[in-house]
């Protein structure tokens, strides 16, 4: 995909600025990764959070169906549209073949949360997740166990990222290619368990969350313990 720096900077941006306490830690997550992958997790990521919000925001679930089925037919539709996001899935969609279907398959799921009572969206950031695997050449399912390890308070050990032997081998598993974001995911993940532990007090988007970025990326990932 041939995105330019200033448009990858400015998807990733959006998507820090994005009204969710998870979007600024997602964004770093990716920091490190080549500038048309930014491009594509910024966009993909920044549009669960807004399917999220399609689907959580209205009182009614027809409401939220219908919502979310705008977002299907700004995929589908030729017009010009000026909603920056929708531009962005656009561009990954032009030049990734198959990526409209795949997207609005994706969308599907959160549409199918609409009849569910809780209106959970799992399925639908299950299905991102495994996406954003496809299309960087990782396995669907490691990158659908780190983003919901990053993303819930799921027990640690069930996620398969118990200790920090687990966090490094995936770590030394993405050495010598550039895709370091499944094993700053895990570290995302088990930093939240860390500062959400009754003793803490920092919240998981402090100041500080770049330097440890930093240094998980360097090889000193996060104790759970």
């Amino acid at each position: 995909m041939n995105i330019s720096k200033p448009s990858g900077r400015a998807a990733m941006q959006s998507l820090r600025d994005y009204p969710h306490v998870l979007a600024r830690p997602l964004a770093l997550c990716f920091a490190f990764e080549p500038i048309d992958r930014q491009f594509t997790a910024a966009t993909l990521i920044e549009l669960g959070f807004t399917l999220d919000t399609a689907l959580l925001t209205p009182s009614e679930s027809l409401l939220a169906t219908i919502r979310l089925q705008w977002w299907i037919d700004s995929l589908q539709s030729t017009a010009t549209e000026t909603a920056p996001l929708v531009q962005n899935l656009r561009i990954v969609c032009e030049q990734q073949p198959d990526m409209r279907d795949r997207l609005i398959s994706v969308i599907g799921c959160w549409q199918g949360s609409c009849h569910d009572e809780q209106r959970n969206s799992q399925p639908g950031w299950q299905a991102l997740w495994r996406l954003l695997g496809e299309t960087f050449s990782v396995a669907p399912d490691q990158a659908a166990a780190a983003g919901r390890f990053a993303m819930s308070s799921d027990d640690a050990t069930a996620s398969g990222f118990a200790d920090r032997s687990n966090l490094l081998a995936l770590r030394h598993m993405a050495d010598g290619a550039p895709s370091h974001w499944l094993y700053l995911l895990a570290c995302l993940g088990a930093h939240r368990r860390r500062k959400n532990r009754p003793d803490s007090h920092q919240p998981v988007d402090s100041a500080m969350l770049g330097w440890h970025i930093l240094l998980w990326r360097l090889g000193r990932p996060p104790r759970l313990g």
